[in-house]
């Protein structure tokens, strides 16, 4: 199973379902495929489309799927990189009035240096994408949630 997560801004973000649509329609992907659409509306003949999905229901979402194809916004990846999914991320764009600003990608950018993420860009085809996937072995999530504490904890102490 392929979930598909476009995140919670409230602006549409049609490109990703167009191409999975694509390849569905191709026969390139035979598997299910669930997608947390948020606030973008899209008619599939091959996609479970659903508006949005409860907290415990995802997790499960993610703990059965085969690939996680998601926004780069860091709450859909760091949740699917704790549970060491494969994980394709495609960044919201400004330029097509998806996010207000560029910063997923940088995220992708970061996190694909990391091994965490095999990205999805304009100049990357999904289908290529989804031909390295079974290959891919994505690095053991490390946070540094601590560490970015304790130099916050440090700058505010020293003033």
């Amino acid at each position: 199973m392929i979930i598909v997560l476009l995140g919670t801004f409230p602006t549409a973000f049609k490109r990703p379902l167009i191409e999975i649509e694509k390849l569905c329609k191709k026969g390139l992907i035979t598997e299910e495929v669930i997608v947390q659409s948020g606030h973008t509306q899209f008619d599939s003949e091959y996609m479970k489309m659903r508006s949005f999905i409860s907290p415990d229901e995802l997790t499960e979402l993610y703990k059965q799927a085969r690939v996680v194809i998601t926004q780069a916004g860091t709450g859909s990846l760091i949740k699917g990189m704790k549970l060491n999914k494969k994980i394709i991320a495609i960044p919201r764009l400004a330029k097509y009035g998806e996010v207000v600003d560029d910063h997923q990608e940088e995220i992708l950018h970061e996190f694909t240096k990391l091994n965490y993420i095999l990205p999805w860009t304009e100049d990357i085809a999904l289908e290529e994408v989804l031909s390295k996937i079974d290959d891919f072995k994505p690095s053991p999530y490390v946070s540094t949630k601590q560490n970015i504490i304790d130099h916050l904890e440090g700058y505010i102490n020293s003033l």
